[in-house]
Formats: structure tokens, sequence, C-alpha cells
């Protein structure tokens, strides 16, 4: 179905005043899919796990006004999900709201104890034990939250007593090692974590903009990469130092990048969304795509692309290795703005993107965040490349595998108590 109102709040993130930030950027999620009378969660999950393709997944109640904004696979038996609930019109945020998937299914993990007025914003999990959250507190200064195997837990951080310090995203790698993207001290900056304590690297040099980066991923060789008004990579080197490397911009009139995918230095896939020159109030963007050899961006044009008017909010990889990133391009996760009836998403087979819906259940769909389930992935590509972790010694594939996925977002937009969050799974 056709948008009618196309709101700033479902812009890209870095068009729409960084709603990374604020947790109140995106606008739309779906009810929640609950069992039939007299029918068991565990019923119901195995029914659906009997299906292909994209399914909604049963999740539990929420205050209305709710919707996700990240999630992360473990394993085929464990993933977690964070956002929001209970946001008042405006917009500005509303209580945090915490998931975990036990292979069964999802339930709350209770957050009440921490105290947080306010959001959860991203979330990253590696193990049972290992799982990092950061969310904002409007009380106070931004949370960084670890899963201890059986709750969440509030760690302390350099700058955490500062309400001007701002966390925005993690991303946990598979050797114990975390990265959080961040403003400290009035600079953007990555907040690390070396396996025994947290430190700040360097702001990153030349930045545009003082605000901080809305993503962070870590590519198979341990370089991370930030996602925001600036690209940029840190590469760790000896004795726990690094440095930074800027890459080109970009281009495209009012242009944003919303999530970014690093197999190798020179293999980045980017997605976002552009709004083009001027236009009439409500004006949708145009979706992006684009590729980084290492030296410059290709665009994948509209034309070759499934659909061209919304936004591509999120991409993740085949499933083959940890975080999905061994797998190669796999998945992207957006908004169409021409029938946003099931979340859209492009998948890579080959050298090829292809358009594929989600589940449909009568309600608008927006996709916020895409995982991979790790160890899911299946040969099923033309393309194939093999390469190697150059720090666990771990052997990637990127054979175009077709893993599983969860992917998280919300139903439409306003008015704000009918949004609620939705869950669908792949595989």
């Amino acid at each position: 179905m056709r948008r009618r109102v196309f709101l700033a709040g479902a812009a890209v993130t870095g068009l729409a005043g960084l709603a990374a930030q604020s947790g109140s950027t995106a606008a739309a999620a779906s009810r929640p899919v609950r069992p039939a009378a007299g029918t068991s969660a565990q019923a119901v999950t195995r029914a659906a796990a009997a299906q292909t393709g994209w399914r909604l997944m049963p999740v539990p109640a929420a205050a209305p006004a709710s919707r996700l904004l990240s999630v992360s696979a473990a394993s085929a038996d464990l993933a977690w999900a964070v956002g929001e609930q209970g946001v008042p019109e405006q917009g500005t945020g509303g209580s945090p709201l915490a998931l975990r998937w036990d292979g069964t299914a999802w339930s709350h993990t209770d957050v009440g104890h921490l105290g947080l007025n306010g959001s959860l914003r991203a979330v990253s999990g590696i193990s049972p034990g290992a799982a990092w959250a950061v969310g904002e507190d409007r009380d106070g200064a931004d949370r960084l939250l670890r899963w201890d195997g059986s709750t969440w837990r509030q760690v302390r951080y350099p700058g955490d007593g500062d309400p001007a310090t701002v966390l925005t995203w993690v991303a946990a790698d598979g050797d114990g090692r975390a990265w959080v993207t961040g403003r400290h001290e009035g600079q953007p900056k990555l907040l690390r974590f070396d396996g025994s304590k947290w430190t700040w690297t360097p702001p990153i040099p030349g930045a545009t903009s003082p605000d901080a980066p809305w993503r962070v991923r870590v590519s198979p060789s341990g370089s991370v990469h930030t996602v925001g008004w600036d690209l940029a990579r840190w590469d760790e080197g000896a004795a726990s130092r690094g440095s930074w490397t800027v890459l080109p911009p970009l281009t495209g009139i009012r242009l944003g990048v919303n999530d970014l995918l690093p197999t190798a230095p020179d293999d980045l896939w980017a997605v976002g969304a552009a709004f083009g020159v001027g236009g009439p109030p409500g004006k949708p963007p145009s979706v992006v795509l684009a590729h980084f050899d290492g030296t410059e961006w290709t665009h994948v044009t509209g034309d070759t692309l499934p659909f061209k008017i919304g936004s591509l909010n999120a991409i993740t990889g085949g499933g083959t290795g940890t975080g999905g990133v061994g797998g190669g391009p796999g998945l992207v996760g957006g908004w169409d703005f021409w029938d946003d009836s099931s979340a859209h998403y492009l998948r890579r087979t080959g050298t090829e993107w292809a358009g594929e819906r989600g589940a449909a259940d009568g309600v608008d769909a927006y996709v916020r965040d895409v995982a991979s389930i790790p160890g899911t992935g299946t040969s099923t590509g033309t393309g194939t490349g093999t390469g190697t972790n150059t720090r666990t010694g771990t052997s990637t594939s990127s054979t175009g595998a077709h893993g599983g996925a969860w992917s998280v977002g919300h139903t439409r937009n306003v008015p704000a108590a009918e949004v609620r969050f939705r869950i669908e799974r792949y595989g």
C-alpha cells in the first residue's frame, strides 16, 4: 500500500538528526503475533519452524507504542533484541525493552532493577554470558550494560558520569572484544573493550560533525568501521595502539548511510537513503545501496533494485561467521514507500540483488535491524571465495550463503499508541 504521509521520523538515521541517539527515528512496527487460545508457545514455534521463508514470530506482550531497534544472534538457540515501549506521542523515548530468544520462544529480560528512564539503542552478543547493550537514560548519562547469563548489569566506563557522553551502538567480536560508537569530550570516538577494561580511542580525525556515529561494525580481519556523518575505519595496532582511516564519502544529494557491512578492506557495502533536490513536504527518499572496492564507491542503480523509493536501514552477512560477516553480503532490510504491507528485503545470491517479502499481517511494516544467525548458512549462490580472520585464524567463506536471519522493527508511525514491535525470522 502507498504511504500517504512520509514523516521525518522515518528518514534515514543521519538525516533525521541522529535518530540512533534518541531512539525515535523510524516509525513503524508490527503487532505482536500471539498464539491462539489453548496453543502453547512451543507448539506455535514448532509449527512455524516447519514453514519456509520469512515468518512472524510469537512475542511477549509489551506496553503500547513499542518498537525494537536492534537484534543480535549468537547461535540458533540464542539471540537478543532491544528497543523501547510506552513511547509518548512526541517520540522522545519510552522505557527500555529487552528480549531474549532461548531457541524456543522470545521472552522479556528484566531491566527494571537498573532504573533506566529511556530506551535501549543497540545490542550485540556472542555467547550465553557475553552480550552488551547501550541505552539512553534521560535522567543522566548513557548506560553500558552487560548480560551475565541471567540478567543485565550496568558496567562502568570512562565518562559514564557525564551527561554529555553519548553511546549509540555496540558490536562484540568473537575474541572477547567489544566496540561502542559514541561522543566523548565533545568529539566522535570509539569506546573499546580489550577483554578487561574500556578505553576511548582518539577522535575521528577531521570529523565533519561532533555528533556520535550511529553504528559500528567489525570486519572478519578485525578492523572496526564507524557509520555516521563520516565513514571511518579503526585499525588496532600493537600495545593497544591504533589508527584511523577516513573513507571517501558516499556522494549524493542529502544522502545518509544507515549501515555498513565490511567483509574485507576492499569490500564494503553501504545502505541508506537520499532525499535528492528539494521537493514538496513529505517527499520520500530513494534507497541507497553502494559498494566500496578499496578505492571508490559504486552505486547500485535504482533500475536494478527491487524497489527504489524508501530506505535501506540494515545489512548483515550470510551467516557463516561471527556476526554473519564471514558469509559476504547476504541480506538487507528496509522500508518500501510504495508497498509496506509487508517488510521488503534484498537478498544477494552470487552477483545479483533480488527482492524478498516478509510476512504480511495486515499492518504496515518497518525494518530497523537484521542479524544473521551464525552457523546456519548453506551454500546456494554462484559467487565463491574464502578468507581468514587474521587475528583468530578462523577460516571464512563467501559462498553466497542463505543462512537463517532475524529481523526486528515495528508497525506504522502514527498514532503512536498503535505502534507495535515485530520480529520476523528467516529459515
